[in-house]
């Protein structure tokens, strides 16, 4: 039997609804993932596995295992064909040489010199891995900047909504004959000065948000999402834990690394004073006068370490590797006097912070509660109360500026030590 036509719509119906129902939640999803704001530890990630940092980094690796491998082969044997001819008048002589040469090490020089470009491998995986620790130091520098910025805007925003409250109705009250037009306009003149520093917030967060994209390699500036985490950082761990999680950093893994392979390269050119082995085995052939001659030849060559024995290079290697451990040890005595230094600070502006927020903060906003009350009580002008605005405005932005500091030593000293995660 046929279905009705009653059945056929509501079976299409029912399909339409599903239809939209899909496309709804497919928009809604995609409408949260674009407004979903933007993390620390995801712009870190975004920056990280950017294609062109993971090309450069493994180009600049098998650069280095490139030289290892190049460092370990052996020469090239050598393959040598002559012929002499020699014609008089009842005589003639054909000869051939055939001779395959190869030098041989017996120093162990080459050993060495590929024990050194295997520390130099190792060198270029820290000096990859110091990079990104400084990339990733970059992105939170702009990423915690960006929020500064997006702070200090929302600040003079919420200032600007009060003050604008506070216009509109003095501007009704002037109309009830109720104020004077002086605090009209000076109220007014006050919302101007917020207006144009909220423009120039605004441009500055733009700015420093755009650096942020192009270090993530988004270029949508337009579809800019929000950013979400705490400016002001935790407390600093012990000074123990920084130093001796400072000995992992990347930098002095790849100075004495590089020290290593100085110092390998050093004793590799006091091996190349004793000349290697020259051997050579061959077969000569000789006709003369109808007959036919062969036999088996057998060479050995060394050179005499007469006027050149690698002084120069020696002394040269010895300076560089005896340069490098010095840097490093520098590199090591300068690292404990950061540490000591920056968490010092970091300790400092925490504890400033703390007690501006806990002092100044709330005294500003205890001031304009006072001023609001004596204008309507006719006690105070308007000049105290634009005062009183100001005050916590700049009490507040005051507050972000100490927070801002201290997110900066934060991450100094988190560059300084490695393995300390960031928690957001």
């Amino acid at each position: 039997m046929a279905p009705s036509g009653g059945g056929t719509l509501s079976v299409l119906a029912r399909n339409t609804l599903i239809l939209a129902t899909a496309t709804w939640v497919l928009f809604a999803t995609c409408l949260a993932h674009a407004q979903a704001p933007l993390t620390v530890a995801e712009a870190e990630r975004t920056a990280l596995a950017r294609e062109g940092l993971i090309q450069l980094l493994s180009a600049r690796r098998d650069s280095a295992a490139g030289d290892v491998t190049a460092a370990s082969a052996w020469p090239n044997p050598e393959l040598s064909v002559s012929r002499e001819s020699i014609d008089l008048a009842n005589t003639t002589s054909r000869e051939r040489f055939y001779w395959l040469y190869q030098s041989i090490d017996v120093s162990g020089e080459r050993g060495l010199r590929s024990d050194a470009a295997s520390q130099r491998l190792e060198a270029a995986q820290h000096a990859a891995s110091a990079e990104r620790l400084e990339i990733r130091a970059q992105v939170q520098r702009l990423f915690f900047e960006t929020l500064y910025q997006q702070s200090k805007l929302q600040i003079v925003k919420r200032s600007q909504q009060r003050l604008a409250s506070l216009v509109t109705r003095v501007r009704k009250q002037h109309e009830a004959g109720q104020a004077a037009a002086y605090d009209v306009v000076r109220l007014e003149r006050a919302l101007s000065a917020l207006d144009t520093r909220a423009v120039r917030a605004s441009a500055e967060r733009k700015r420093v948000y755009s650096e942020l994209m192009a270090l993530l390699g988004m270029e949508d500036i337009e579809s800019a999402r929000p950013l979400e985490g705490q400016i002001m950082p935790t407390a600093p761990l012990s000074l123990d834990a920084y130093l001796e999680q400072g000995n992992g950093l990347p930098r002095l893994k790849e100075l004495k690394a590089r020290a290593r392979a100085d110092e390998l390269t050093a004793r590799a050119e006091q091996r190349a004073a004793i000349p290697d082995i020259r051997v050579g085995v061959g077969r000569k052939e000789l006709r003369e006068n109808g007959r036919q001659f062969d036999g088996n030849m057998v060479s050995l060559s060394i050179s005499v370490p007469l006027f050149d024995r690698n002084q120069g290079e020696r002394a040269r290697a010895r300076a560089n590797a005896v340069a490098k451990e010095a840097q490093h040890s520098l590199a090591r005595a300068r690292l404990t006097g950061e540490i000591r230094g920056r968490r010092d600070k970091l300790q400092a502006l925490i504890k400033s912070a703390k007690r501006f927020e806990r002092n100044d903060t709330e005294t500003a906003g205890a001031l304009l509660q006072a001023a609001e009350a004596g204008y309507r009580g006719g006690e105070a002008g308007v000049l105290e109360l634009v005062d009183a605005y100001q005050n916590v405005l700049d009490a507040q932005l005051r507050l972000l500026e100490f927070q801002k500091h201290a997110r900066d030593t934060f991450i100094e000293l988190e560059t300084l030590n490695p393995r300390i995660t960031y928690v957001e």
